[in-house]
């Protein structure tokens, strides 16, 4: 009887350890693998924003165009959508590229602007 009693704990224990799966790793998210360094902006008189960056891509595929989110005094709600395109064919895997004189809109007279990657074909 004891037998019996020691297998059916030893299979209680066993049973949830079968069962289990191991999780997959935490994929990155695109603005840590696309990511915009030095960054650095400027209005012009009609309080339009221009921006100069370098995108960095560290995924393992070339990138045709990069989708940015751009706002304003950290009011991400109003963000402006911008697409840029590398001056070359593609910007490839594990490499950058300088982007300047990107329009980032309409960021008033007193703005402090910020983009982050939010897209990429």
């Amino acid at each position: 009887m004891r037998l019996v009693v020691a297998a059916i704990y030893l299979v209680s224990l066993i049973g949830p350890a079968i069962c289990q799966t191991s999780t997959p790793p935490a994929q990155a998210s695109i603005s840590e693998q696309i990511r915009i360094d030095s960054f650095q902006s400027h209005r012009r008189d009609d309080n339009y924003g221009i921006a100069s960056f370098v995108i960095s891509n560290t995924t393992d595929k070339e990138l045709n165009s990069v989708e940015l989110t751009c706002w304003v005094n950290d009011d991400h709600a109003h963000g402006t959508k911008v697409l840029v395109w590398p001056s070359s064919r593609s910007i490839p895997a594990h490499d950058h590229q300088q982007f300047s004189n990107v329009n980032i809109g309409l960021v008033g007279s007193s703005a402090r602007a910020e983009c982050e990657v939010t897209g990429s074909d």
